[in-house]
């Protein structure tokens, strides 16, 4: 990996949240009676090579490519994030802290992509 590191002067990744909730076990989210129910909004914090973790204005702050994963209809939903820096250092991510979900029947698969060194 670190020669990886030594070689690169840019580094890219996604990652992809599947996820599907039951809106029927609803406690703390927000609900409209004419639609799905949706979760509130707390993001999942990624941790980088170097042990830096993603925030905003950051080398390693994700770009939300699609963000599906607070509609809570019974039905399968993504949210995908993409990683792109000028540090190769930062990626790949080596830790997920994903959010929490307060409905009780909640299931997440996360697929995470191969990281791209240029």
């Amino acid at each position: 990996m670190k020669f990886l590191h030594l070689l690169s002067s840019e580094a890219s990744q996604s990652i992809t949240f599947h996820c599907l909730g039951d809106s029927t076990y609803n406690t703390k989210d927000k609900s409209s009676s004419t639609g799905p129910v949706q979760r509130e909004d707390s993001k999942p914090w990624f941790i980088g090579w170097n042990k830096n973790i993603s925030e905003k204005d950051t080398l390693l702050e994700p770009n939300l490519i699609q963000d599906e994963c607070k509609i809570q209809d019974g039905s399968w939903h993504q949210s995908r994030f993409f990683f792109h820096t000028q540090d190769s250092c930062q990626l790949p991510i080596i830790d997920i802290q994903e959010f929490s979900s307060s409905l009780l029947n909640y299931q997440l698969h996360i697929e995470i992509g191969p990281v791209c060194f240029l």
